[in-house]
């Protein structure tokens, strides 16, 4: 593992859990140098970030993606995995105009003109420890999908294995053994007891909100963004512990698998 990715991850997570982000400058600098920490970041308006967003993602295919995740399945190489979500939320958000600091509709909010040292302590490196750390977490906030997609952009081209392939085959295949009324936790259970691949829960939990984000783990009362793009306010789960992310908390066993979906964003049938 490189040095600033030690650090990057040292900084906000240790045994005991989540840690305050602060460090050293000369490890600030190190993890700075090697691409894994960043200076706050310049701030830009709402529809300047949607134009960022917009050009990157056509930099960026649908396959390239599709094969970043299935390669992170077998490698465990998370910052991978969190693409084809924010790929998925990013290329459905509909063009759409916002006024003040926060967008309800596509989850944006703008960072401060004069951050306060908790902005600081954060600011991105906390996105990026995520990325690496579980595969992402924010996926469905426009700000974490662009700086995912550009980050995503850094990375040497990937192409899967038969095995990755196999992996989420398996993984897509705990559905029928659960009961209709099971939700994505008995799901993630599942899949963690059964040692699918190599992860954890918060990983699997992580894993499973992508799915759902790009349509695979979804029904037809909650689509997916692509299909009917969904503001903040109606993103909420039926019942308050619910906290896995649109449309998955709301997805049961009994909506199955979406092949349909499968098939758009892996490219072949399922």
């Amino acid at each position: 593992m490189d040095k600033g990715l030690k650090i990057l991850l040292n900084s906000y997570w240790c045994s005991r859990g989540w840690k305050n982000g602060r460090i050293s400058e000369d490890d600030f600098m190190i993890a700075k140098e090697e691409g894994y920490m960043f200076d706050y970041p310049v701030v830009i308006t709402h529809d300047e970030h949607l134009k960022n967003l917009r050009e990157v993602l056509e930099q960026i295919t649908l396959e390239e993606v599709a094969n970043a995740f299935l390669y992170s399945l077998s490698t465990r190489k998370l910052e991978y995995r969190s693409a084809v979500g924010s790929y998925w939320y990013a290329i459905s958000i509909p063009d759409h105009t916002c006024n003040s600091n926060i967008c309800d509709l596509c989850n944006w909010s703008a960072w401060k003109k004069e951050p306060r040292q908790y902005d600081l302590d954060y600011g991105v490196n906390v996105l990026n420890f995520e990325r690496y750390k579980w595969g992402g977490v924010r996926h469905t906030h426009a700000d974490y999908a662009l700086f995912d997609l550009q980050e995503f952009l850094k990375l040497p081209e990937v192409k899967p294995s038969e095995e990755d392939i196999i992996i989420l085959r398996e993984i897509l295949e705990c559905v029928e053994e659960l009961e209709p009324k099971n939700k994505a936790g008995k799901l993630q259970k599942l899949i963690t007891k059964k040692k699918i691949l190599k992860s954890n829960a918060q990983e699997v939990d992580n894993l499973l909100d992508i799915l759902g984000i790009c349509g695979v783990l979804s029904s037809k009362k909650y689509p997916c963004y692509a299909e009917q793009f969904v503001d903040v306010y109606h993103r909420n789960p039926p019942e308050l512990t619910n906290d896995r992310d649109y449309p998955l908390n709301s997805w049961r066993a009994c909506d199955g698998i979406n092949k349909e979906r499968y098939k758009i964003v892996f490219g072949e049938a399922y």
